[in-house]
């Protein structure tokens, strides 16, 4: 299907949900950052996947069908930008003119695009409340679509309320037959049948013989009630030289592409107001030019490898009771039509055959390059799109990485920081200390010391990820800060804050400085479990810190460590009871602003 099906859906979900909204649908549906061109074709399934992801991802509670009737609706609304409601304006006087012309306005968009694979529609038992309309289509699961831009249509530009009924639907080896039951005003089909002429033709006009006729549609061809050929045009004469037409059944010398249906003479009779298109089953033989050996013609081969492609009207011939097919061959450009052999004169006069040859000709190119920028300039900005959402993960990352997710994106929302702020009644805070900081200054160059700390804190804060615990800061004096049950509140804080304050003692006791230095380092630790008030302060390099007297017994606990050691209070140990955990009683310790405190190895 080309992009611009798919245009207006985007376009409707974007007005009606937003921005992000379609991004998320794109996303579930694999394809995101995918911009629709116009111009492009693309896989039929996009659509069906589109109405499953909007149901499963929008708020709206409708089911893939309900999206697809409303895609339906979408592409009425929104083909107007291009202007195509003029032509839908002028398809009929009536609802049930549109409905038996729908196969010609396919036709007059077919210049436009040009690879369509359009359905085809034909009206049967027509009444005074409706009719019954087929729909074939190569295309399966589009019957709720196609419900949907009917009704649009009959609401928009005949200000017809229609009732659509599924009767029959028949899945084909070659796609799907629906029958639809279209009940709405007819009227116009009740007058049409009553009416009566109050003119009448002043004189009789002799009939003309069949050889002036065949003369005057060279490339028509008259059929009996068997589908028998009877006659044939002068120039489809001369191209089925070696095929001759004339005796035989005209589905064994063409092939029904237009409408979707069965070729017989009832179905037909029944669309005589529909453009029908023949292709020969055998490729045509090049119509001797006549011209002298020494004339300069187009390089093409004299052995015909072309099937012949023909489009026109069939209309019944009472007086014969035959059926004549007035056509015209379907060429696309002059080079198609010199290696057929044919030549402008041979395309009739009173149809735009000639100036279609002779205007595509003209302008194919510029429509093809037209189209080419347009679908370069549609990939441009989908490796754009692509290339900001990898920065936007980037970014993201680096935020989520200093403040948590669920808080910036509160932030990003537009609330204000204050708000975030949020009193934890129990929560696990961890402070570990690099003993020999003060020295390692003295003794390393900067840069030796902003890459020894730097590749501890990587080792640090890939551990820290590993246990699903918060780390709050990274102070310059060597100070390294976590908590556990922040922002996320979880009853085993305390395990999860032990885990990796053991992690940590064991991944300093193997460490290895990057230098030239062969001192080892080490690390005291501290841990205490209490409450605390945690969210973001300040507006300018705003950071997610917590307040309260957990946090300085925290700190305390860690400066009255030993290297190597986890000091734990009170409250940690008993909330570490009944766990894998194993702390041994210290003693009383004088813990400073806090007094005697009973407290614990782990």
């Amino acid at each position: 299907m080309y992009g611009m099906l798919l245009e207006s859906i985007q376009h409707f979900i974007i007005e009606r949900y937003g921005d992000d909204a379609w991004g998320t649908v794109l996303r579930q549906a694999g394809l995101a950052n995918t911009v629709f061109a116009t111009h492009r074709r693309y896989p039929d399934d996009i659509m069906t996947k589109l109405a499953c992801t909007c149901s499963a991802v929008l708020p709206s509670p409708n089911t893939p069908e309900d999206y697809m009737l409303y895609f339906g609706t979408c592409f009425v609304k929104y083909f107007t930008h291009y202007g195509y409601d003029s032509i839908m304006r002028v398809a009929g006087r009536h609802f049930r003119d549109f409905l038996n012309g729908i196969d010609n306005l396919h036709e007059t968009m077919r210049f436009s695009y040009p690879k369509m694979l359009s359905p085809s529609f034909y009206v049967t038992e027509e009444h005074d409340d409706g009719c019954l309309l087929h729909y074939r289509s190569k295309r399966v699961g589009f019957t709720r679509y196609v419900i949907g831009q009917l009704q649009s249509c009959g609401r928009r530009f005949y200000a017809t309320e229609v009732l659509v009924e599924v009767l029959k639907e028949e899945i084909t080896e070659n796609g799907c037959h629906v029958i639809f039951k279209m009940t709405f005003d007819n009227q116009a089909a009740k007058q049409k049948n009553t009416k009566k002429h109050k003119t009448a033709l002043t004189q009789n006009i002799a009939h003309i013989n069949s050889a002036t006729f065949l003369k005057v549609f060279t490339f028509s061809i008259i059929f009996n009630k068997d589908l028998v050929i009877t006659h044939v045009g002068e120039t489809l004469n001369m191209l089925f030289a070696n095929h001759p037409l004339i005796g035989s059944n005209i589905s064994s010398k063409f092939t029904l592409r237009r409408p979707q249906m069965d070729l017989n003479w009832d179905n037909i009779l029944c669309l005589q107001s529909v453009i029908f298109e023949l292709e020969s089953t055998h490729p045509i033989r090049r119509v001797s030019s006549g011209r002298s050996p020494n004339a300069v013609i187009s390089p093409v081969s004299p052995e015909a490898t072309r099937t012949l492609l023909l489009r026109g009207q069939m209309r019944h011939l009472k007086d014969l009771n035959a059926i004549a097919f007035l056509c015209s061959p379907l060429l696309s450009n002059l080079a198609e039509m010199c290696s057929m052999g044919l030549y402008i004169n041979d395309l009739n006069m009173y149809d735009s055959g000639r100036d279609m040859v002779m205007a595509g000709w003209q302008h194919a190119s510029r429509l093809e390059y037209s189209i080419e920028k347009q679908i370069l300039k549609s990939q441009q900005i989908a490796d754009n799109l692509k290339q900001l959402d990898q920065w936007k993960q980037r970014s993201e990352g680096l935020l989520y990485s200093m403040i948590p997710q669920q808080i910036a994106v509160r932030l990003k929302n537009g609330e204000d920081p204050i708000n975030t702020c949020e009193v934890f009644e129990n929560v696990t805070i961890v402070f570990s200390y690099l003993l020999g900081f003060n020295e390692m200054c003295a003794e390393f160059s900067p840069m030796e010391l902003v890459k020894c700390f730097n590749s501890v804190f990587t080792i640090f804060d890939a551990i820290v990820d590993k246990h699903k615990v918060f780390k709050v800061e990274t102070l310059g004096d060597a100070v390294y800060m976590i908590a556990g049950g922040v922002p996320d509140r979880r009853p085993d804080h305390a395990s999860c804050a032990a885990k990796v304050a053991l992690d940590l003692v064991e991944a300093i006791n193997i460490y290895k400085l990057p230098t030239k230095h062969t001192q080892k380092l080490h690390i005291r630790m501290g841990m205490h479990t209490g409450s605390v008030v945690a969210g973001v302060v300040g507006k300018r390099m705003p950071q997610y810190c917590l307040f309260g007297d957990t946090v300085n017994t925290a700190s305390r606990m860690q400066t009255n460590s030993l290297p190597g050691r986890i000091h734990i209070s009170e409250p940690c140990q008993q909330q570490l009871k009944g766990s894998r955990f194993v702390s041994v009683f210290r003693g009383r310790v004088n813990i400073k602003g806090k007094g005697q405190m009973n407290t614990y190895w782990l």
